[in-house]
């Protein structure tokens, strides 16, 4: 099947709400951080919705719930892009404030318009939270409609800024080392081991008995505008890996499945121009298979293109959660100048 893909436009910015600071150790249950807050609860991927439920059972609220439970990006399987747990404004007591992702909903004729806020850390350290506030349901209907967008990209940026936290306050001094060398900077937490270092590419990995989380960084040579198409980052993509990631059997290799197109994106992050690729790897002659990311720059001191991208190989089980502290480490990259 040949390969085909489709690419969509997002611009990603980094919103003053959403800038993490003093997110050391996220800490456990009931414990306070050094903001004298309380440390957020519930499981990663999560978001409370507190919404009445005949707001719930509107239009707006189906838009709200279709939004946060569409899937996830280039899995295998498909799983929601969160979990959402939703509570009437009544039961929002002192234990559902202390929620990492909060989005409440609130129709009153005390507001005099449709609007929707961003805070953090109001109730505990890290957590977003946003209200969604409208006079009356036909105004939060088209506010949800309008900001759904904006909502989920908030909810994602967040998630990814307090992971990256954690990952750069235990940074492995070796792998700093390596990230020198590739001239880049990225919040990879201890734990990683260095598999490969070669002068053009790195392979670190985490594994335990059941998963594997690693990320790969290659460099070549630029030459034109034409090596920022999706073809010819998955060409490139496929003769690092096939080099460098040989398998047991005679002539297995990891590559790209076909059967499912990659999803690309053109980013802007710190002002930095991205093509992020989403698909699918499989191993060549093999069984193995699973989700990838990848992000790839113009290096204009070197004249490179750089490229950062993680997989996740959890077989017969969900990846989503696997593949978010991916995308912490993926979307922390930053060239070196």
């Amino acid at each position: 099947m040949a390969m085909a893909s489709f690419k969509r436009i997002f611009i990603i910015f980094l919103l003053p709400l959403v800038l993490l600071s003093c997110m050391k150790n996220p800490g456990t249950k009931g414990s306070k951080n050094s903001s004298g807050l309380p440390n957020v609860t519930g499981t990663a991927g999560e978001v409370l919705v507190v919404m009445d439920h005949n707001l719930w059972k509107s239009q707006g609220g189906n838009t709200l719930r279709e939004a946060l439970e569409q899937e996830f990006p280039a899995l295998p399987q498909p799983e929601p892009l969160f979990d959402v747990i939703h509570i009437p404004s009544g039961a929002f007591d002192d234990l559902f404030k202390m929620h990492r992702s909060i989005v409440i909903v609130d129709v009153s004729s005390v507001h005099d318009s449709a609007i929707i806020k961003f805070n953090e850390n109001i109730w505990a350290r890290p957590q977003l939270v946003i209200r969604l506030l409208a006079p009356d349901t036909e105004s939060l209907d088209t506010l949800i409609a309008n900001n759904k967008d904006r909502l989920i990209n908030n909810l994602q940026h967040y998630d990814r800024k307090r992971l990256a936290e954690v990952y750069r306050s235990g940074k492995d001094l070796n792998i700093k080392s390596v990230l020198s060398k590739f001239r880049i900077d990225m919040a990879v937490p201890r734990g990683y081991n260095i598999d490969i270092n070669t002068d053009d590419f790195a392979s670190l990995s985490i594994e335990s008995s059941q998963t594997s989380q690693v990320v790969f960084i290659y460099r070549y040579p630029y030459f034109d505008k034409n090596d920022f198409t999706t073809r010819r980052l998955i060409e490139k993509r496929n003769e690092f890996l096939q080099k460098y990631t040989e398998g047991t059997r005679v002539g297995s290799y990891m590559t790209t499945t076909e059967i499912f197109p990659p999803m690309t994106y053109d980013l802007k992050i710190n002002g930095r121009d991205f093509v992020e690729i989403r698909g699918l790897w499989e191993l060549n002659k093999g069984y193995m298979g699973g989700p990838f990311l990848s992000h790839s720059t113009l290096d204009s001191a070197t004249n490179e293109i750089v490229t950062v991208e993680a997989y996740v190989y959890n077989p017969n089980n969900k990846k989503r959660n696997l593949m978010r502290q991916m995308e912490a480490i993926v979307y922390s990259f930053e060239v070196i100048n």
